[in-house]
């Protein structure tokens, strides 16, 4: 990644409303490629920072695009479409982020707050943008149909007990 990827003071980004777009290239999400199929691709996106309610600042992160990834039944490639839209609230130390049995209470009660984040003056926003996209994807890509089915065995195995049934008397 080069120093373009850093934005100087996200507090700030968030503060003034300003609003990031651009493209980025698969290849340079390095935290993906040993589930790529191939490297080629690009994704969308955009960052918006706001200011919410009680001075609550928000950034609000959209990546759209698709990349091809191995499918986990066939092997083959399968194109995997990419679509997150998410909300973040930033906070300036660890000590403001919500603990976890917190966190799962509200999540219990149906409480949709948005995640939060720690905040920095140097901080790299396409490390966040490959963590979203990484959240987004599925735990196993398969395709809905394989046209290719990898065979479930190479052939039939001896049994080991095989070799009991020639002792047991007849």
């Amino acid at each position: 990644m080069s120093n373009q990827s850093i934005i100087q003071d996200v507090f700030s980004l968030a503060r003034n409303e300003t609003q990031l777009t651009g493209q980025v290239s698969v290849a340079s999400l390095t935290r993906l490629h040993r589930d790529l199929s191939d490297q080629t691709g690009v994704l969308t996106y955009r960052v918006v920072g706001r200011v919410g309610d009680k001075t609550n600042l928000f950034i609000d992160i959209t990546i759209d695009g698709s990349m091809n990834m191995v499918c986990q039944r066939c092997l083959e490639p399968v194109s995997q479409l990419v679509a997150v839209d998410n909300t973040l609230q930033l906070v300036e130390s660890e000590d403001e982020l919500d603990n976890e049995e917190e966190e799962l209470a509200a999540i219990l009660a149906g409480d949709n707050s948005p995640e939060k984040i720690v905040g920095a003056k140097e901080f790299n926003i396409f490390d966040l943008l490959e963590d979203e996209v990484i959240l987004s994807l599925p735990m196993s890509v398969t395709h809905d149909i394989c046209d290719k089915q990898l065979p479930m065995s190479v052939g039939e195995k001896a049994s080991p007990f095989d070799a009991l049934l020639k002792l047991k008397p007849k």
